[in-house]
């Protein structure tokens, strides 16, 4: 009976197919149940996240749909999704996804976590039922064992967490529900030959075509349906004995006609979008897509992040020794075995392929290339899995390249050898090892976003106490806003943090009244603009700077910062000094040491104030092996922290060499040097040893000679003009400024040259740091001032070439033009459109 079932099934074309090869309908529905409940397992606790990231913003914009601006959402149809600066998306059924959230549970969390789990869910789901219906020509129950075991590792696939725990995350769940069911659809169409049916195929492909429109709506992901058809189709037809003796010129051209439909609405999908957008590729612009773009070797191979999608292990959670990680390698070694004894064992080859393998596993290897393809500029996950996301839907054809090698084609369940119901039995038990391992590290993976949502919460909580201590008109600042957990985000800008301190999720609104230092879109959380810091250690309306302790899940008052002395914008005589010289404290007992093993370079007790000095210079001499590729480390003890930590360190590459070398760490742009309060202690040590190093000179300097000064105005009178608000940011409400700035005590200096970045750009992308001492190239305006200082300048920002966020700094340059010293910390300002089309059609439009 089963002998002739097989050869039945292995006759029959793909139109004479029926859905599920005949299957009993009842595994089909257990298997859906199944698939559920392991979702519910591994991301059950998910359910229960709060807002993250990027989830703020999209709070802030429902808020302001829900408040009589519905045409925001017809918008995302026509333009840019949600008109924001530094992107270029086109996705305005996610808007709609959210939109629908917040009528069913307005600003409650739980709510979206719901539906980003329910769309993890419908993914699984109809994925197990779009690969249920291919290869109609396959054994039937290896069919079905196939379709439940890659869809059961989707499920919990450990690289999931990033979107069932992220609301936006959902851009890619939300794409791949659709895009599956378009693909169902599709397969369920295909199946339809029946001339007295064709009403029934062209209503499945209808609603295939609408539910891929949908899923283009959603994330550009979905482009890759038709080449997906296309590769299916063509792996399809080698495996149905009618197609035996087909050219490969006629399988192309066959595959070709079967994907046209999805193909037109692709092309009619990206003239749209072009013309929605302006523009054909899309995609974060400014100096983070240009960031992206340069590093494309590094993150695709260089950081392993590929192999991830096999080994998907979170490095701050699981230990390279941990056993987990075993299990997984033994169990992949056990499929790829399995597979190679089935395709050496059986006599027959598959119709024009050299060895017998599952179709499935075929399509698994094109259809991940296809996967993959669209996030070239953007893939990057990072060893503790951020950027997950960016893998979610290659993840589906990896779990199923890992079952398609796991179950086999069927033909092995013929009873006609003793050895084939073993291989059966040890297919099932490596099913269930697969699906468990999934399962527990999956959970495992989930935890740090649990536990990011549990402390943005806690911060935000924390403040709305803090504030409650404070009089009306007081402010606090919150200097170190926690951006990740072990990989998931948190707050990663400030704007974020300041929509949480506003209604509906705040009581009240705060945001006036706590300042902080985070990137202004993205970047590098370490720095810290060092003038605004001190400028605000003078203000008399800050009452408390404060940090969140992760661990201890608090917000923390640092002490002991006392006030910048004198304030930077004061003036400053020469007779002022402008170094501390330390070398004593560290030479004392000698200037050579020779460091080995665990040996440090340690200073005795210090007393030194953090706010007050920008550079730590040290003149070394360093004698040993390989020197060339060793670097120095600085870390340091204070009053906020009596310990030395890797949170707390700078490092410079060592220079080889018989000479004494400059050494200068820049400690003043960094948070964890400036926060500190009063340093203890300073340690040195190297990264190669054994070493001497020899030591000339220690110096702390306040770079009043070399950094010019440049501020924005104050608030003088309530008059918001040229104003940084609480997240740093000027907002122009006409040219820039005015602002003041001072040359003066940098000697030689001629001129001021200043500088305004490409549009979404900051100059620390490029450089790492705000103490460039060259020019950059990447800008979008430069010019001179003619004085040497000044309290009330101006720009003419009529020129720049589009609205957004930029930066401004400005150098001291020689008579030549050539730079002294370093840039200034920057001013940032957001340049609004309205005004800028005003200015573009005023006059004559000249540019100046």
């Amino acid at each position: 009976m089963q002998k002739a079932e097989i050869a039945a099934d292995n006759a029959r074309p793909v139109g004479e197919a029926t859905l599920s090869g005949r299957l009993n309908v009842n595994w089909v529905f257990i298997a859906i149940v199944v698939i559920f409940l392991i979702n519910l397992a591994a991301f059950h606790r998910s359910l229960g996240g709060y807002f993250l990231a990027d989830d703020f913003a999209h709070v802030e914009y429902l808020k302001t749909v829900f408040s009589g601006h519905p045409e925001l959402l017809l918008r995302n149809f026509h333009t840019n999704w949600m008109q924001t600066w530094g992107t270029q998306f086109y996705r305005p059924f996610i808007s709609i996804t959210l939109a629908f959230d917040w009528l069913l549970w307005k600003s409650n969390a739980n709510g979206f976590h719901i539906a980003n789990f329910s769309f993890q869910a419908l993914s699984s789901i109809f994925l197990f039922l779009s690969l249920n219906c291919m290869f109609p020509s396959m054994q039937k129950n290896a069919r079905l064992l196939t379709a439940f075991l890659a869809a059961s590792l989707f499920s919990c696939h450990p690289l999931h967490p990033e979107v069932v725990s992220w609301i936006i995350a959902r851009v890619d769940s939300v794409t791949t529900v659709f895009l599956f069911l378009s693909l169902w659809l599709y397969l369920l169409g295909r199946q339809v030959e029946d001339a007295q049916k064709r009403l029934k195929k062209r209503l499945y492909m209808t609603f295939s075509l609408l539910s891929f429109a949908i899923a283009l709506m959603s994330k550009e992901m979905a482009i890759t349906l038709p080449p997906t058809i296309f590769l299916y189709e063509f792996i399809n037809s080698y495996f149905i004995s009618s197609d035996k003796k087909l050219s490969l010129f006629a399988r192309l051209k066959a595959a070709a006609t079967a994907s046209l439909p999805h193909s037109a609405a692709l092309l009619f999908y990206i003239g749209y979008r072009t013309f929605a957008l302006g523009t054909l590729m899309g995609g974060y612009k400014g100096s983070i897509g240009e960031g992206l773009s340069s590093s494309l070797y590094r993150r695709w191979i260089e950081d392993r992040s590929l192999f991830r999608l096999l080994l998907p292990f979170n490095d701050e959670i699981t230990s390279p020794k941990d056993s987990i990680r075993l299990v997984f390698k033994l169990s992949i070694a056990s499929a790829i075995v399995l597979a190679i004894f089935r395709a050496v064992k059986q006599k027959s080859a598959t119709i024009s392929l050299p060895f017998k393998l599952s179709p499935f596993f075929y399509l698994s290897l094109g259809w991940c290339v296809i996967a993959l393809a669209p996030t070239l500029q953007v893939w990057d996950i990072t060893p503790d899995l951020q950027g997950a996301r960016f893998a979610y839907l290659a993840t589906a054809p990896t779990a199923l390249m890992l079952a398609a090698l796991a179950i086999g084609d069927g033909a092995d369940r013929s009873y006609e050898s003793k050895a084939n119901p073993l291989l059966s039995i040890f297919s099932l038990i490596l099913l269930s090892i697969f699906i468990f391992s999934y399962i527990f590290v999956g959970s495992l993976n989930n935890v740090p976003w649990m536990r990011a949502s549990q402390g943005v919460s806690n911060l935000r909580r924390s403040v709305e106490e803090v504030m409650l201590t404070k009089q009306p008109g007081e402010q606090i600042a919150v200097v170190d806003l926690p951006q990740k957990n072990k990989g998931a985000h948190m707050l990663y800008n400030a704007t974020m943090f300041i929509v949480a301190l506003r209604p509906p999720l705040s009581k009240t609104d705060l945001s006036e009244r706590v300042l902080t230092f985070e990137p202004i879109n993205f970047g590098d959380a370490t720095l810290i603009s060092s003038s605004r810091f001190r400028r605000l250690l003078s203000n008399e309306k800050v009452k408390g700077v404060y940090s969140w302790d992760a661990e201890k899940d608090k917000l923390v008052q640092l002490t002991e910062l006392g006030t910048a002395s004198p304030p930077a914008t004061s003036p400053i005589t020469q007779n002022e000094p402008d170094i501390d010289d330390l070398t004593e404290n560290f030479i004392s007992g000698g200037n050579s040491f020779k460091l080995e093993g665990n040996d440090t370079l340690k200073s005795p007790a210090l007393d030194l104030s953090s706010t007050d000095s920008d550079f730590l210079d040290f003149e070394i001499k360093a004698e040993g092996a390989n020197v060339s590729g060793g670097a120095l480390v600085l870390s340091w003890t204070g009053t906020q922290n009596d310990s030395y930590s890797t949170k707390r360190q700078l490092v410079l590459p060592l220079i080889p060499g018989t000479e004494f070398k400059k050494y200068r760490f820049s400690i003043s742009e960094r948070k964890s040097w400036i926060c500190e309060g009063r340093i203890n202690s300073i340690r040195l040590d190297t990264t190669i040893k054994p070493i001497t190093l020899t030591l000339k000179s220690v110096r702390l300097v306040r770079a009043i000679k070399e950094i010019p000064t440049l501020a924005p105005a104050s608030d003088n009178g309530g008059n918001r003009v040229g104003v940084e608000d609480t997240t740093g940011t000027v907002h122009t409400a006409g040219d820039l400024g005015p602002f003041s700035y001072d040359v003066t005590k940098i000697p030689g200096a001629q001129k001021v040259v200043y500088e305004i970045s490409k549009p979404n750009s900051w100059f620390e992308h490029y450089s790492g740091t705000f103490r460039d001492t060259e020019f950059s190239k990447n800008i979008s305006k430069t010019g001179t001032f003619k004085e040497l200082n000044s309290t009330a300048q101006t720009i003419n920002l009529r020129d720049l070439p589009e609205p957004g966020f930029y930066e401004m700094r400005i150098f001291a340059a020689d008579a030549a033009g050539k730079v002294i010293g370093y840039a200034s910390d920057p001013i940032n300002f957001q340049l609004d459109a309205v005004f800028l089309k005003k200015k573009k059609n005023k006059g004559t439009g000249k540019q100046h």
